[in-house]
């Protein structure tokens, strides 16, 4: 891993961390999104939730990537993953660039997009994502982007500045516990497939039918994980009705 370059400027008070985006190039698009690449050579093996991180002693096999499909209080806020980047600080009961020590790759943070947030609250959060991408890239981190949307109208900015052919993550998991949940998810599946023609795509969640409909639809190249939920209710299940 390459020595940092994202070293604050100490003569300005740069509140803004327009550092965290030097030598970063913009989307074209209306959004000026930093734009970003997944860096990997290959897909991972397995995912590790965020979350987790530092309650046990980690063996992780290889090609391991970490995940923040969490609550967003559990990575963001005042000693979170954006803070701690602007501020250059590796907060102890937070975020550290500690945490990310022994993942071959890193799934940047799946800042939450819902349909009641305010527009410019939901493009502020896909910009935090793409810039905290290109951060860790600068970092000499292995990252992969992640997407999310809401309905038709975070279509013009979601996926704007992912380039092409990039390997991309979704996170699936409460994106099928309704009918209208379900559709959302798959529209915008759909139009990501068709906007970013990915080289592959990591789920994180369930893949119901209707999804898989979609997917090979298109001949899209993907691998799915169960999310940590989905894994828990699982072992709940079976542990229930083995009595």
């Amino acid at each position: 891993m390459k020595k940092s370059s994202l070293k604050k400027p100490s003569d300005i008070k740069d509140v803004f961390g327009a550092f965290l985006v030097e030598n970063a190039q913009f989307s074209k698009g209306k959004y000026d999104m930093p734009v970003v690449r997944s860096n990997i050579d290959e897909l991972p093996t397995s995912l590790f939730s965020y979350q987790k991180v530092g309650k046990k002693k980690l063996e992780l096999p290889s090609r391991t990537a970490l995940h923040f499909y969490v609550y967003d209080y559990i990575f963001d806020g005042e000693y979170g993953v954006w803070n701690a980047l602007i501020r250059g600080t590796e907060f102890a009961r937070g975020f550290n660039l500690g945490k990310l020590v022994g993942f071959d790759y890193v799934i940047v943070p799946d800042y939450s997009l819902y349909m009641d947030m305010p527009i410019e609250w939901q493009i502020w959060n896909v910009y935090r994502s793409r810039v905290v991408a290109h951060a860790l890239q600068e970092l000499g981190y292995k990252v992969i982007i992640n997407v999310r949307w809401t309905d038709e109208t975070s279509y013009e900015f979601c996926f704007e500045g992912i380039e092409e052919g990039s390997i991309v993550a979704v996170g699936s998991y409460g994106c099928s516990k309704g009918l209208a949940d379900r559709k959302l998810f798959e529209s915008g599946l759909e139009e990501m497939i068709r906007r970013i023609k990915p080289k592959s795509i990591i789920i994180n969640g369930n893949v119901t039918d209707s999804t898989r409909h979609i997917l090979n639809k298109y001949h899209q190249n993907y691998i799915s994980f169960d999310s940590d939920t989905s894994k828990a209710l699982e072992e709940y299940r079976d542990g229930h009705e083995s009595k």
